[in-house]
């Protein structure tokens, strides 16, 4: 690659074209023209991650395979390094709508006070990063990770000033905690196992892979913090400019997201073999058929487990569990400053986006054919 390629432009690493028709004659229930009513004549998407994991495939495969399409009708998607460069690259104006960890939103804000990008459908709604530990572990609490090494995917990973913040919120020692590097999966499993780690700070999907390898973990108390008031994990970040002019096509592109959320849950099955025929990078490898679809459906079922309805809305978020977030990121650090929920989400498509028949969702999965 050019040296002198701008690194943002460097950054777009990964890039798949889906257009009308290119997918249909594969798909069920497919959106056709009258779907299209107002739809832009393409949107460009971005994913926050290179390698699309198994546990994504209620917010890429399955829309893309079975609800996006629509004649006409164009979605190139760009797999990108981080959440943080998929925040940059919308702020910068090379994608219109990024799927992404909300910390990295946050942190957008904090650097760019001026910025008018918002989210306006939340897709992970639990939280999903509390660290673990082996079963069999005597750590019971997040004030517990005092003084302890703590395995993380990467030095960079936002999953370090988590912790931070939730020792923070406990009355810890956020500063007695050592991180070290240690991947994901089977790499994760052996730092647990050769006791290099005593606890990792990853995600559900993450702890499933391990699990998947024969390691049981447990997951942490939050002890003073109470876990269930934070959500906003992760959600669909936009521009009020871009959403100003294109709703109905972002009614469409979230609208694929609910609905596959909903065929994920009824086929949890189909939601891994639709992600393997989209991504086939994402199939567990060195292992027979049986085994790579136990695992793959551990992921996708620790995911699903915290994508929620709130308040009867899928994709919804409150008030409270924004701002309960926030407190979590600026006691680790992440930013610097609070933001009013209304600076950070706009949650004005979510009624047209859960305007459909869920049965007939359910329907279509239990009936869906590989």
């Amino acid at each position: 690659m050019e040296e002198n390629v701008p690194e943002l432009e460097r950054s777009l690493l990964t890039r798949r074209a889906f257009g009308g028709g290119l997918l249909a004659a594969a798909a069920a229930g497919i959106e056709r023209a009258a779907a299209q009513q107002g739809l832009a004549k393409s949107i460009n998407i971005g994913l926050s991650t290179v390698v699309q994991g198994i546990m994504s495939s209620y917010y890429n495969s399955i829309p893309m395979t079975l609800y996006w399409p629509a004649a006409g009708f164009q979605f190139p998607t760009f797999g990108l390094a981080g959440a943080n460069t998929a925040a940059e690259a919308l702020e910068a104006g090379r994608i219109d709508i990024a799927f992404l960890t909300n910390s990295a939103l946050f942190a957008l804000i904090d650097k760019y006070p001026n910025t008018d990008a918002v989210a306006i459908y939340t897709f992970t709604t639990g939280f999903n990063a509390m660290p673990a530990v082996r079963a069999d572990s005597p750590l019971r609490t997040i004030k517990d990770l005092a003084g302890k090494r703590i395995g993380v995917l990467s030095l960079g990973n936002s999953q370090i000033q988590v912790t931070r913040g939730l020792m923070g919120l406990a009355g810890g020692d956020a500063s007695s905690m050592q991180f070290i590097a240690v991947g994901e999966g089977v790499e994760a499993a052996h730092a647990l196992q050769a006791d290099r780690v005593d606890a990792v700070a990853l995600f559900d999907g993450a702890y499933a892979q391990i699990e998947g390898v024969g390691v049981k973990l447990r997951e942490l108390e939050g002890g003073a913090v109470d876990m269930e008031q934070i959500g906003f994990i992760s959600s669909a970040v936009t521009t009020r400019r871009y959403l100003e002019k294109n709703r109905a096509t972002l009614v469409h592109i979230l609208k694929g997201v609910a609905k596959a959320t909903v065929f994920a849950a009824a086929n949890p099955e189909a939601a891994v073999r639709i992600h393997w025929k989209v991504y086939p990078e994402s199939r567990p490898r060195g292992v027979g058929e049986d085994e790579a679809l136990r695992r793959s459906l551990m992921q996708v079922k620790a995911r699903l487990h915290n994508v929620r309805d709130v308040e009867g809305l899928i994709g919804n978020s409150t008030a409270r569990q924004i701002a309960t977030y926030q407190d979590l990121l600026l006691t680790g650090g992440v930013i610097r400053k609070p933001v009013e929920p209304s600076r950070i989400w706009d949650g004005s498509l979510i009624k047209d986006v859960n305007d459909f028949d869920r049965a007939a969702i359910v329907h279509q999965a239990r009936e869906w054919k590989g």
